[in-house]
């Protein structure tokens, strides 16, 4: 038995479906796996030029680091050497305004005048101890005292007579010891030109009276004692 087909070709291929030939989705695939690669090999360069960047940064970044320290230690060091140079020139700094002040006592202070005790504390406040034969030389050595720029207050804590002698059973002399304290500052700056001239013109004032007062105890005979030297 012989079998024909009789229906057109057309319809059997078209029944069989469309078929997209293979060669196009292989060349689309290679294109979008070299641009994938392309992407990668990129993407790779741009992240080791950064890793390079960074070990270069992270090497600079130690020898900055190292720098400053130096930096660090060297100010620390010129700090240190600056507070011991400052503290070295204080030193010698006061110890010559000591020298000053003493010159200027030594200078101003009477003849029938002497010291016998001396203290001073970093916070500026002294105090002296002393003796003379009037109670005017007193006055005069603390108008005097009180002129040195370097004392600002001057301040009579207290003045005793003390018999120096005896003769037959009579007194000869009474010493007049006192006390003088205040606050001071050494340094010529703090001193008051205003203040220094009040104090100059008030010890040529005391010097007459203290000239006057000496001249009448010369006068005075040996075994008498004035109420005023009490």
């Amino acid at each position: 038995m012989i079998r024909v087909n009789l229906q057109p070709k057309v319809m059997i291929e078209a029944g069989e479906g469309f078929k997209m030939p293979l060669w196009p989705l292989i060349l689309l695939t290679i294109v979008l796996a070299a641009g994938v690669l392309g992407v990668m090999y990129v993407t790779s360069d741009r992240i080791s030029a950064a890793e390079a960047e960074i070990r270069d940064l992270d090497f600079k970044l130690r020898d900055f680091q190292k720098t400053l320290d130096a930096f660090e230690q060297a100010k620390a060091e010129k700090d240190y050497l600056q507070g011991k140079r400052d503290f070295v020139n204080s030193i010698s700094s006061n110890q010559r305004q000591w020298v000053d002040f003493f010159d200027e006592v030594r200078a101003k202070i009477p003849k029938d005048v002497w010291l016998t005790k001396f203290e001073g504390e970093r916070s500026g406040a002294y105090s002296l101890e002393g003796k003379t034969f009037s109670y005017s030389s007193i006055g005069f050595f603390m108008l005097q005292f009180n002129s040195i720029p370097y004392v600002t207050t001057v301040t009579l804590e207290q003045a005793t007579a003390q018999k120096s002698g005896s003769k037959g059973g009579e007194a000869e002399a009474f010493a007049k010891s006192f006390k003088i304290t205040g606050d001071m500052k050494l340094s010529a700056k703090d001193a008051k030109p205003e203040e220094e001239k009040k104090g100059a013109a008030s010890a040529k004032a005391s010097a007459r009276r203290g000239a006057k007062d000496d001249s009448r105890n010369k006068n005075k005979k040996e075994d008498e004692i004035s109420p005023e030297d009490l």
